[in-house]
């Protein structure tokens, strides 16, 4: 793809500044969640919620060879550090937002996404490494708070639909983007990264284990099955088992009005 011919999306200051926000709250209430248990003072809080605000847009630009768009003023570390106070000194009350807090975060998962494809693409990136880098612009904050807390990576365990609502969006912007221009593929790749996560967790969807692609497991399971069903043949058993007429079967009779199966006639 020509990057000569495409120009980076660029996100309103204040929906940037939102964004920042939302991700540095989540990664403080995160944090508080487990302070105790991981032994967490304050600061830590603080720079766990910080480097969840901030570091997808650390991580794109770094790759792009920029100056990380976060470090240029001190607009971006100070809003993380006031999302991070509020949301640690009012965490129950944020508690009760959740809902919409969940729908923000689903916004902000595609506006940042169509932001790094953006600028991966204009910058002269093919279309798969440019989708590895939105990706990791909308996802990197989350991955970088549970490396940080020494949790498991929400972004790659079962249940997630971070990186595939993530995925979905960024094919649609890749795909729609040379017929459509930038400004409409933007539009649709965060239509369908926000319906997909939304309906996600509205409709309970999971993503599957890993094992369901072992196809060695897969085999064996088949192994399984054809022997099963060797068995049951073998034992006469199941729907291969010969009725037993009912009038030689212990205990009955043409008395009992079964004959083979079926009823007496007159």
């Amino acid at each position: 793809m020509d990057g000569s011919t495409v120009s980076s999306v660029a996100v309103p200051h204040s929906v940037d500044i939102a964004s920042v926000m939302l991700g540095a709250a989540q990664g403080a209430l995160f944090a508080a969640g487990v302070a105790a248990k991981q032994r967490i003072d304050l600061i830590g809080v603080a720079l766990i919620s910080i480097a969840t605000g901030l570091g997808g847009g650390i991580v794109r630009d770094l790759l792009l060879n920029e100056v990380p768009a976060a470090l240029r003023s001190n607009g971006y570390v100070s809003a993380a550090l006031l999302a991070a106070i509020v949301a640690s000194a009012f965490s129950r009350l944020l508690s009760r937002l959740d809902p919409l807090v969940v729908a923000f975060d689903a916004l902000s998962l595609g506006l940042y996404l169509v932001v790094g494809l953006s600028k991966a693409v204009a910058a002269g990136l093919g279309s798969v490494p440019a989708v590895f880098v939105g990706i990791l612009a909308c996802t990197a904050g989350g991955v970088i708070r549970d490396i940080l807390l020494r949790t498991e990576i929400a972004l790659v365990t079962v249940g997630s639909f971070y990186a595939f609502a993530a995925l979905g969006g960024a094919l649609v912007f890749m795909v729609a983007q040379p017929h459509v221009g930038t400004s409409h593929a933007a539009w649709a790749s965060v239509i369908v990264t926000f319906s997909v996560r939304m309906m996600s967790i509205w409709f309970g969807w999971s993503t599957p284990h890993a094992s369901a692609l072992n196809l060695e497991a897969g085999m064996e399971r088949m192994e399984q099955l054809a022997r099963s069903g060797v068995q049951v043949i073998t034992r006469g058993s199941g729907f291969m088992r010969p009725r037993v007429r009912a009038e030689n079967a212990p205990g009955r009779g043409r008395t009992g009005g079964v004959r083979g199966g079926e009823p007496d006639g007159d």
